[in-house]
């Protein structure tokens, strides 16, 4: 695909919001911060917040969240050990992981394990 062609991923979303998304997506577990993300993208911070918000359904910390999320998901199949997973995907400690996971998947990261395993 050449520069400047988009993908039906990115069609309607702002190239400077489609950047942001980028470098959540290329390492969800980076430590990005609300002013990084702006930065990046040549916005203030109210502007980009809402921008994204607008462009992807998610705060940019929700979106980060999910991405890590998923992220451990997928470390968690292939048999990383639970506290490894964690702080692959970029969480603070395995139990906040161990939140979010039920959250969203509705079953304990140590139960999918063993369902993957």
């Amino acid at each position: 695909m050449g520069e400047g062609e988009q993908t039906s991923r990115d069609i309607g979303i702002p190239t400077a919001i489609n950047r942001a998304r980028d470098l959540i997506e290329d390492d969800p577990s980076a430590p990005l911060t609300l002013a990084e993300l702006a930065d990046a993208c040549g916005l203030s911070h109210f502007q980009f917040l809402r921008a994204f918000t607008k462009a992807t359904g998610l705060t940019p910390h929700a979106y980060l969240l999910q991405r890590r999320i998923h992220e451990a998901r997928r470390l968690i199949a292939t048999g990383t050990p639970l506290a490894e997973a964690a702080f692959a995907s970029g969480f603070a400690d395995q139990s906040h992981m161990t939140r979010l996971f039920v959250r969203n998947f509705g079953v304990s990261p140590g139960v999918y394990a063993a369902a993957a395993g």
